[in-house]
């Protein structure tokens, strides 16, 4: 088994990303997150810290530039992620960087004194990953739901609803009304401050495009409701992520109308197809997300162990 390094650089990042793409078009059972699910992990970390030391990558020998697959381990609640080459599937290797991952994690529950551990984004009916895991002493814990929509049909302009003007976000002139919406809609307990900061560092980020970013806004500059798409253009798919409206405007139709203003950017740039994921529990939202023309094609577990 080779041994994974750390991430170096940029030229990482571009191979990690090529890796999920190919395992999007492989579609052979395992679950592979969209590139837009990684920039968001990456450049809006959560507040205690980023994932930068936090990423493995396994070289492919043969191959300069192309990984054999990559993990990205939380430290501060350890978890893990594992992406293979998906021609890798049922190659004993793959199950040996699952191994490595969990050992990983492991050691820093341990030296954290956590008492659980967790396995991520693995769909419920990959049987090889199932029996991998729950042979290590896994079980199933609270999982999310993954739901599709096509964008063939016509999308209609959602514009105005009452008095919030559906548009796209102006990006750092309006960061403290963007980053309060999203403060108040996830509930976060962390000082706001901080929560801005780390706003106004991700709208500085690489991966931002204030174009793709959706808000519905008043006339006096409140942010009602708001979701991000993300671009793949090789697999042709869109991915919201995230997706919330502030709790002082909900049930006006706002996250409906910036979904619907997303779906129809995605379309534009060429997209055939939107995803979107959210707990399975969170019966709102998928109610929302229904109401638009999505519908749920697999669930998605957290395999969770006693440490």
């Amino acid at each position: 088994m080779i041994e994974p390094r750390p991430y170096r650089d940029e030229r990482d990042l571009v191979a990690m990303r090529s890796l999920l793409i190919r395992g999007r078009q492989a579609n052979n059972g395992t679950y592979y997150i969209h590139c837009g699910d990684l920039n968001w992990w990456l450049y809006y970390p959560p507040l205690e810290g980023d994932f930068w030391n936090s990423i493995y990558l396994w070289d492919d020998p043969e191959m300069c530039g192309q990984l054999l697959g990559w993990a990205l381990i939380s430290a501060d609640w350890v978890g893990f992620d594992v992406y293979i080459q998906p021609e890798l599937r049922r190659n004993p290797m793959a199950l040996e960087m699952y191994g490595w991952a969990e050992q990983h994690a492991l050691e820093i529950a341990r030296e954290r004194g956590k008492k659980t551990m967790y396995a991520l984004w693995i769909r419920r009916d990959d049987e090889v990953l199932d029996r991998h895991l729950r042979l290590k002493g896994y079980r199933l814990a609270r999982g999310m739901v993954h739901l599709v929509r096509d964008l063939d049909e016509q999308i209609p302009f959602s514009k105005v609803i009452g008095e919030f003007t559906v548009r796209a976000c102006k990006g750092e002139p309006e960061v403290e009304a963007r980053a309060r919406a999203q403060y108040s809609a996830f509930g976060s307990s962390a000082a706001f401050e901080r929560y801005l900061e780390r706003f106004t560092k991700f709208m500085r980020s690489p991966v931002y495009d204030h174009n793709l970013a959706i808000v519905s806004v008043t006339a006096n500059g409140e942010i009602g409701a708001f979701c991000i798409v993300w671009i793949d253009l090789i697999n042709k798919v869109g991915l919201f992520e995230p997706v919330g409206t502030h709790p002082d405007f909900q049930r006006k139709g706002l996250g409906r109308a910036v979904m619907l203003e997303g779906m129809r950017r995605l379309k534009e740039g060429g997209m055939v197809q939107a995803i979107v994921s959210t707990f399975e529990d969170n019966a709102a939202a998928i109610k929302l997300y229904e109401s638009i023309g999505f519908q749920l094609v697999n669930r998605l577990g957290t395999y969770e162990k006693d440490v």
